[in-house]
């Protein structure tokens, strides 16, 4: 079957527009970590403002932050989040995986981050097949062997 065959009818517009619905959260999480990355965590004035009582006011924030990938707990998150997604096949634990997975990407929580992200990914991925049906070929549903 060639492929303009099997586009929708609008000019896969639907696809893309539920493609951008999934990556806009991606995206939102990402930008959301670049600023606190870059305004809050990297800045040497509010290292040094936060020095003499990290926790107090909004210092407590950021020492979490500091905390939250010193000990690479972002990263965990996203690798319990898509461990979990995996064996039960959750998407909501799976969006929490790629979620985190993001966040810490950019938070200094690179392996277990990009682990868990990436089990996350396979579970939203991965197409359910009917009870009576084999996994698809070639864009053809196979009928089981009964």
């Amino acid at each position: 079957m060639p492929v303009s065959s099997r586009l929708p009818p609008d000019g896969g517009a639907s696809r893309a527009k539920r493609a951008l619905a999934y990556a806009a959260p991606v995206l939102l999480v990402l930008a959301l970590a670049l600023v606190l990355r870059h305004a809050v965590v990297e800045p040497a004035a509010i290292a040094h403002a936060c020095e003499p009582a990290p926790w107090s006011g909004w210092c407590a924030g950021r020492t979490l932050l500091v905390l939250g990938f010193a000990t690479q707990g972002i990263g965990w998150l996203a690798l319990a989040a898509g461990v979990l997604a995996t064996l039960r096949r959750g998407r909501r634990s799976a969006w929490l995986a790629v979620l985190a997975g993001a966040a810490g990407l950019v938070l200094y929580s690179f392996e277990p981050s990009a682990f868990g992200a990436l089990l996350g990914l396979l579970v939203l991925v991965r197409v359910p097949s009917s009870p009576g049906t084999r996994p698809e070929r070639d864009g053809l549903p196979k009928q089981a062997a009964t």
